[in-house]
């Protein structure tokens, strides 16, 4: 699990106040892994885990989808 902690606005993370308490709760129960959802984002468009485009393919296999 990647420790490093990046500063983010809160416009950036505005995203995370919009989500119902029953997911935020079952996030942090554990129940719902953000990593893969991200993972599984960033290959549908094509992006490696710096947000740099690699294409489709390469995604899906850099991201282990």
């Amino acid at each position: 699990m990647n420790t490093h902690h990046t500063e983010f606005t809160v416009d950036e993370l505005g995203f995370i106040q919009t989500a119902i308490n029953k997911v935020l709760a079952a996030v942090a129960r554990g129940e719902i892994d953000l990593n893969l959802l991200a993972r599984k984002e960033l290959a549908g468009r094509g992006l490696d885990d710096q947000g740099i485009w690699i294409g489709f393919d390469r995604a899906k296999k850099f991201h282990k989808i």
